[in-house]
């Protein structure tokens, strides 16, 4: 079990406690949004490059240089591919990696306390104070909470809204709104 908490001295009285289940849509939707809204300065600057790319491609069939013609053509075509649809992969991976901590099919269950919430899985638990909140993303059925611990750079989780009943989500939302930074 990994813990950023000291459970200690802290209320360990559950406010919300839930259960549900990440699809590899949820996934693919969590690493598109994510992709896009934290790497747009990469993907703006890789489009340049690819175009830089498929320019000195094309210069090369003025100097009769089929091979690096087609070696520039393909990796423009890979730089500016992995730019704009990079989420793909990585989804693939992430959801690949979430299998191996959270079992297949990828069962999160998750209970928010007071001043920190707790994720669990089947073979890996985590803490999370709701001062390491650095981000939220809103979906119309799910959430995203971006948090950064000691250990770790950042870490994305995935909260069903559907998972919560009317109640849960407002204190949900009392709970991560009023104790950000």
């Amino acid at each position: 079990m990994t813990k950023f908490v000291n459970s200690n001295r802290i209320d360990m009285t559950p406010i919300i406690d839930t259960s549900y289940t990440i699809s590899k849509s949820m996934n693919r939707r969590y690493a598109k949004i994510t992709y896009r809204k934290y790497r747009s300065k990469w993907q703006k600057t890789t489009f340049f490059i690819a175009i830089g790319l498929f320019v000195a491609g094309f210069a090369c069939v003025f100097f009769k240089l089929p091979i690096l013609f087609m070696l520039l053509i393909l990796a423009g075509l890979y730089v500016f591919f992995m730019s704009w649809f990079g989420y793909l992969f990585q989804a693939f991976v992430s959801y690949r990696d979430m299998t191996r901590f959270y079992g297949d099919p990828i069962n999160i269950h998750i209970t928010f306390f007071k001043e920190f919430f707790r994720i669990e899985g089947d073979d890996n638990n985590f803490e999370f104070l709701y001062s390491q909140i650095t981000d939220t993303i809103e979906l119309e059925d799910i959430s995203i909470i971006i948090v950064s611990a000691k250990g770790i750079i950042s870490h994305g989780l995935v909260i069903d809204k559907k998972a919560f009943s009317t109640d849960e989500l407002i204190k949900y939302y009392d709970l991560i709104y009023s104790n950000i930074d």
